[in-house]
């Protein structure tokens, strides 16, 4: 049986709770923040930046307060224990995808709002985003939505390599950008990526290792928009097997799996309203080079 929820009959000023989980990366936390100030979406928007144990970033932010009051930014440290800060490990995938599930799940307990998003530290909207999606929620009936993005490197330039961001090796970046390419999830000779989730039978297999007859399977975490009471009832998984750190399966990757086992209903807007930077993920060290 499906998943299903009631949406507002006033779609463009329902408040909307943003998470950006960061860390050591004002320049580019920055233009997340200026994004999410910047939309064009009629009703408030709390942006919440979960800081991933750092201090200077915390002190940096103070002044980043927005005059309006429908666009509120609300910082806060999210301490990590003492075993984690002297783990050699903690900048690995075994522990960073458990601590950002940890935070997204952190996020969503502490929004007041009816709908979430979330917005990766190096990412930016386009202006139409939230209200885009909103839009989109109320006409599908859908509690969850999400668009499709622009890639584009750190500089802001597009990304048109003919790789696809985060494969092991150069000869299955350009197996997997061939084939999401012949699929028509990639718009082959731009820098537009439709995530998608295909019907039919479910291959939880995640996009750095789908093989030639998987179904698309890739929805990243920057553009969703969600019910609140959603991620509270199918939270991020934390527990991730070594096969899945092994095959770099994601925090976004574990939640769609969640949320297609429990039979919730996804809808697309299929437009491009995410700026979404190649390289890096939004509190390890891992940097992908141009």
């Amino acid at each position: 049986m499906g998943h299903s929820d009631a949406t507002s009959d006033a779609p463009h000023d329902d408040p909307v709770t943003v998470v950006t989980v960061t860390r050591g990366r004002p320049e580019r936390l920055r233009q997340a923040v200026e994004s999410v100030r910047e939309q064009d979406y009629a009703g408030p928007i709390e942006h919440f930046l979960l800081i991933d144990d750092d201090d200077a970033l915390f002190a940096r932010v103070q002044g980043w307060v927005s005059p309006s009051p429908s666009r509120s930014l609300v910082a806060s440290v999210v301490r990590r224990s003492e075993s984690e800060r002297d783990d050699p490990r903690s900048a690995e995938r075994s522990s960073v995808y458990p601590r950002l599930s940890r935070m997204f799940n952190l996020g969503a307990q502490r929004a007041s709002s009816a709908w979430i998003a979330y917005l990766d530290d190096d990412n930016e909207y386009l202006p139409n985003h939230l209200r885009s999606l909103r839009e989109l929620a109320a006409q599908a009936g859908s509690p969850a939505v999400h668009s499709a993005r622009a890639m584009v490197w750190p500089d802001g330039s597009p990304y048109l390599a003919e790789l696809f961001p985060g494969a092991p090796n150069p000869a299955e970046g350009h197996r997997l950008h061939a084939l999401m390419c012949e699929r028509g999830a990639w718009v082959r000779g731009t820098n537009i990526l439709k995530d998608r989730v295909d019907p039919g039978p479910p291959t939880f297999r995640n996009s750095t290792a789908m093989c030639a007859d998987d179904p698309i399977f890739l929805v990243d975490q920057s553009l969703w928009l969600l019910r609140r009471k959603l991620v509270l009832t199918f939270p991020f998984p934390t527990d991730f097997t070594q096969d899945e750190i092994r095959d770099n399966t994601c925090p976004d990757d574990k939640f769609l799996e969640c949320l297609v086992r429990n039979g919730v209903r996804i809808v697309s807007s299929e437009k491009a309203t995410v700026r979404y930077c190649v390289g890096g993920i939004s509190n390890g060290d891992e940097q992908a080079d141009r």
